[in-house]
């Protein structure tokens, strides 16, 4: 095999593996970020995850919220912005709300 089919045949591989190891996309929403904004921010009030072990009782969980019909980024997001009593109002950038919604979607029960 010539040098410019090894270079065609493995150049493509190695970038598509190293993908898999990259950070997150600059201007997408990040969930693993928005996992840690809700153990930070949210957990004293709702179950963020499986490993919580105590959360407010009449407060929805974040499984809760991600697998209520019609659900999506936006709505999460509006939410946060105007919340409704007791929720307070939590000051966060409009990347970290991206990435809060996303934390919270990939929660959601894969059907």
């Amino acid at each position: 095999m010539n040098l410019r089919a090894v270079l065609l045949t493995s150049v493509p591989m190695v970038l598509v593996a190293g993908l898999g190891f990259a950070g997150p996309v600059p201007g997408m929403p990040d969930p693993v970020h928005g996992k840690d904004l809700a153990l930070r921010l949210c957990a004293n009030c709702h179950l963020v995850d499986n490993q919580q072990q105590q959360a407010n009782v009449d407060v929805p969980s974040f499984s809760e919220i991600a697998n209520e019909e019609g659900q999506t980024a936006g709505t999460i997001m509006a939410h946060i912005v105007l919340p409704k009593h007791p929720m307070p109002t939590i000051p966060l950038t409009q990347s970290e709300l991206a990435d809060l919604a996303a934390y919270i979607l990939s929660l959601r029960k894969s059907e």
